[in-house]
């Protein structure tokens, strides 16, 4: 039988909420925290990608980023979901109003006015939702673990405290990660249910990340956030937490799936070349 070329995308996306309706969650989140996911950036390295002027509607294997991101923050059972857009993308909203994301009324829209990096845009979302957050970047992408953000809530659960997910990069698509997030050190409390991380290094955007035996951990776009984030002094997000870590204050979840940036052009072309629109690899 031949299929349109038009009804591809639709059945890929049928087919990815098919598979996300079996997941399920051993962990509940604590309550009254919120999902933010910062929608904002203007992605200017894949501006030849974007779909309406925005690169959370790129699709992978026909399901967009934003809807992706979504799908896992409502299955770790968040609260509510807060999106930081631009006055630039209204598609946003629009798209998840046509696909039919908006009618059980859990999501809500703030705008950042001027792009002025991650910690400004999740501080719009903080009068709906409180100091207290999970931040889920829409770009990075998470193949192998449909609910990432499910690891970081039991270790938060247990401790109340700011915890990050972390993986630890591998061949082959370690290879399109540039050198940015990695720990420099990392401890482990007694039992190892979760890592103190120690020290957060340098960003080295120009650099490929150093793969070596055994790997070493990378930050991801997954965070917990409490009120003690906000008290740290810093000029941006890394910043902020490397203060945190300093102080033995910022806790790992370890997530094990292949990490992929999608906000790069080769981390984008690595997506659609090797996962299917579940996430498992061709």
């Amino acid at each position: 039988m031949v299929i349109a070329n038009e009804l591809i995308p639709q059945i890929q996306f049928f087919n990815y909420k098919c598979g996300r309706a079996n997941a399920s969650i051993t962990s509940a989140l604590v309550e009254s925290m919120w999902g933010v996911i910062p929608a904002a950036g203007k992605g200017s390295r894949i501006t030849e990608h974007h779909v309406d002027g925005c690169k959370e509607l790129i699709e992978i294997n026909g399901v967009t980023m934003i809807h992706r991101t979504i799908d896992e923050l409502r299955e770790a059972e968040v609260e509510g979901i807060v999106i930081v857009t631009s006055p630039d993308k209204p598609e946003i909203e629009q798209r998840l109003q046509d696909s039919g994301y908006l009618q059980s009324g859990d999501i809500h829209f703030v705008e950042q006015k001027e792009a002025n990096g991650l910690v400004d845009a999740i501080i719009q979302a903080i009068p709906i939702c409180g100091q207290e957050m999970l931040v889920a970047n829409p770009d990075n992408l998470f193949f192998g673990d449909s609910c990432p953000a499910a690891e970081l809530i039991k270790i938060h659960n247990k401790t109340k405290r700011c915890v990050i997910g972390i993986v630890k990069v591998v061949s082959p698509w370690g290879e399109m990660l540039s050198d940015t997030g990695r720990i420099g050190s990392l401890t482990y409390t007694e039992n190892h249910s979760y890592g103190i991380v120690n020290s957060i290094l340098e960003k080295r955007k120009d650099a490929t990340f150093p793969l070596t035996s055994p790997p070493k951990w990378r930050c991801t776009g997954r965070m917990i956030l409490t009120n003690e984030f906000w008290t740290q002094n810093g000029h941006d997000d890394v910043e902020m937490l490397q203060s945190l870590a300093i102080q033995d204050k910022l806790l790992s979840a370890e997530i094990i799936a292949d990490y992929v940036d999608v906000g790069i052009p080769n981390g984008l072309l690595y997506a659609r070349e090797n996962y299917d629109s579940s996430g498992a690899r061709i």
